[in-house]
């Protein structure tokens, strides 16, 4: 049995016991108190206290004339508290049946209800105890197709659209995303929404954010400089393109009207370090341990030399752009990081390390194994495109050095 149904089993199980309770007293016939009832109560205490009196005066504790005063008190208050008769059959109170049905319907009813309205009844579903980060590719891919099926019935469901286009993306299948994040759009302008598009498109061209991207960010910050969410991808972008001036500037504006315990706070310090670093600016004390960080050393970072086989070398030209990158180990297409030459420095040493991330917050530091590849565009465009040349190695250990990576596939 499964731990959901024996939940379900065990809360039916308590509000039916509830029930059953509330139904017997409400059902059970209870004599009606009445005054000859009440009268018979009255007169066993104040005999009780003649007896007591009696035996008080027995004993020699009162006189006879206290006795006798008291004595005639207490029975003339008994004469009056007793003259109700008692009836010849104890009247019996009607249960309460109607009271009782009504109840045995609206007690479970409510609770289900209350417990819809104010619990998690999501979690009564196997897959919804799975957060997409803990969830298997698998169950969201179930997932997404289910969701996908119930919003071609239902398509004004906008919360829907957005959690489709944010499960597409961690599977980063970016076409079915961007497809869930346009129909998100057409029910509302939300710039938030725009801006996480954009970055699924920049994704999707490995980190590319020319084009629509920049033109997103930039009418964003146009309209609102304050733009939270839009300054932190502008910054993110000018520092994927090598921008790093402006990429301090967008970063610092973000960083500016938030307090200390924002929780966006140290991650966004160390990216404004890093790019401090870059444009050669001293560390505040506060980012003095960056020098001292993992990045810096041989244990984060991949090394070697990258190569063209001889069957290929009539294939390129000497300004073709060549990418040399890392991506995770677990099938992230996303670059840790990347660094770009041309084929006329080829062959040639490469250093892949935390300098040359394409975002901050994605370091290669942070990464165990990575798949290490080089691709050769003639266009130049950061996407693959049919007759690119490639070559892989991997998946590797950080730290990993004197690796041979060789261009030695076309690209179908």
């Amino acid at each position: 049995m499964s731990p959901n149904t024996l939940f379900v089993i065990l809360a039916l199980a308590l509000v039916v016991c509830v029930a059953a309770i509330i139904l017997w007293v409400l059902l059970r016939q209870r004599a009606v108190p009445t005054s000859a009832s009440q009268a018979k109560a009255n007169a066993s205490v104040y005999r009780a206290q003649i007896l007591d009196l009696d035996r008080e005066h027995e004993s020699g504790h009162i006189s006879d004339e206290e006795w006798q005063m008291s004595r005639d008190e207490l029975s003339l208050r008994l004469l009056e508290d007793t003259t109700a008769v008692d009836d010849p059959v104890a009247k019996k109170e009607k249960p309460a049946v109607w009271t009782a049905a009504v109840l045995a319907i609206a007690l479970p009813v409510s609770a289900m209800g209350l417990y819809m309205w104010v619990g998690e009844p999501a979690a009564l579903n196997p897959l919804a105890l799975k957060s997409e980060d803990k969830a298997g590719p698998q169950e969201l891919a179930k997932m997404a197709e289910m969701l996908a099926q119930k919003l071609e019935e239902k398509p004004e469901n906008l919360q829907g659209w957005v959690m489709l286009a944010r499960t597409y993306r961690t599977l980063e299948q970016f076409d079915p995303s961007l497809k869930a994040y346009d129909r998100a759009l057409k029910l509302t302008a939300d710039d938030d929404l725009r801006i996480e598009r954009v970055e699924v498109l920049a994704m999707q061209r490995q980190g590319n954010f020319e084009g629509e991207p920049w033109d997103v960010i930039l009418d964003i910050l146009q309209r609102d400089p304050q733009h939270y969410a839009a300054l932190l991808m502008a910054g993110s972008a000018s520092y994927a393109h090598e921008k790093y001036a402006d990429a301090l500037n967008y970063w610092q504006k973000a960083r500016k009207p938030l307090t200390a315990d924002n929780p966006d706070v140290p991650s966004l310090d160390d990216a404004i370090a890093s790019v401090e670093l870059k444009l050669g600016i001293p560390p505040k004390p506060a980012s003095a341990a960056l020098k001292a960080s993992p990045a810096a050393g041989s244990g984060s970072s991949v090394s070697g030399k990258v190569s063209l086989a001889a069957a290929l070398k009539g294939k390129t030209s000497p300004t073709d752009v060549v990418f040399v990158y890392a991506t995770p180990a677990n099938g992230e297409r996303m670059p840790l990081a990347i660094y770009k030459t041309t084929v006329a420095n080829l062959p040639l040493s490469f250093t892949l390390d935390d300098s040359t991330a394409m975002s901050p917050d994605r370091k290669l530091s942070g990464a165990g194994e990575v798949f290490v590849k080089v691709r050769v565009s003639k266009s130049g465009n950061a996407m693959p495109q049919s007759g690119d040349l490639m070559g892989s190695l991997g998946p590797v250990k950080v730290g990993s050095k004197d690796l041979q990576l060789e261009i030695k596939d076309q690209v179908p």
